[in-house]
């Protein structure tokens, strides 16, 4: 995986893309995903780029919402400055997920966006950005990546704590497989009801078990 940055404008973005973890208390996919938009921000040149965030998952009175874990991890461990993120808690639905960018994009004239999700949640991703807003390149969290990072890498530092969340994103066999299915379940939905109202209603209940 290789970002080349050559081009970009001040408008460009990095999208964290949503995974739902509900009821637990440590959002593994999501720190993933994190890391490697992290990494991508110190990757980038002057002007950087801003880092979006548009989900509203949150785990009971107990756990505090993703929202506030992308910010905190982002300003207070992973050196971001608040100025360079937008966060809103909007949704849990890739599909509305992408609306929202494609919104974002067009007020505040957003040229190119790389969006940050895992593999086996790329492919959708990707389609999904095709359809309403073709700028959007979709990037697969990956260790492998945080080697491939162009024209120059983050600190050794800030390395250390980048590759040991990505590792710990990274899902099981089973997890796989199952990840596989709901992506599987909400293509052919997709296909069959292109405005996404079945697949928002489903989407919650699929996504239920993390």
């Amino acid at each position: 995986m290789t970002v080349q940055w050559n081009g970009f404008s001040k408008a460009s973005a990095i999208l964290i893309m949503a995974k739902r973890q509900a009821g637990r208390a440590q959002n593994k996919p999501l720190l993933g995903r994190i890391a490697l938009a992290a990494a991508l921000w110190h990757n980038a040149p002057d002007p950087k780029p801003l880092i979006l965030y548009v989900a509203s998952d949150s785990h009971g009175q107990s756990e505090r919402a993703d929202v506030q874990v992308v910010r905190s991890l982002l300003t207070e461990s992973l050196g971001i400055p608040a100025d360079s993120l937008m966060l809103r808690k909007k949704t849990n639905c890739t599909l509305v997920e992408v609306r929202m960018v494609r919104t974002l994009a067009r007020i505040h004239g957003f040229d190119r966006i790389v969006a940050v999700t895992h593999a086996y949640h790329a492919r959708r991703a990707q389609r999904y950005f095709e359809e309403v807003l073709p700028n959007v390149r979709v990037v697969p969290v990956t260790s492998k990546g945080l080697t491939n990072l162009s024209p120059s890498s983050p600190p050794n530092e800030l390395l250390q704590k980048l590759r040991p969340m990505i590792e710990i994103s990274e899902p099981g066999r089973w997890q796989l497989v199952r990840e596989h299915l709901v992506e599987g379940v909400l293509g052919r939905i997709h296909r069959l009801d292109p405005r996404g109202r079945l697949e928002r209603r489903l989407a919650r209940t699929l996504r239920r078990a993390g």
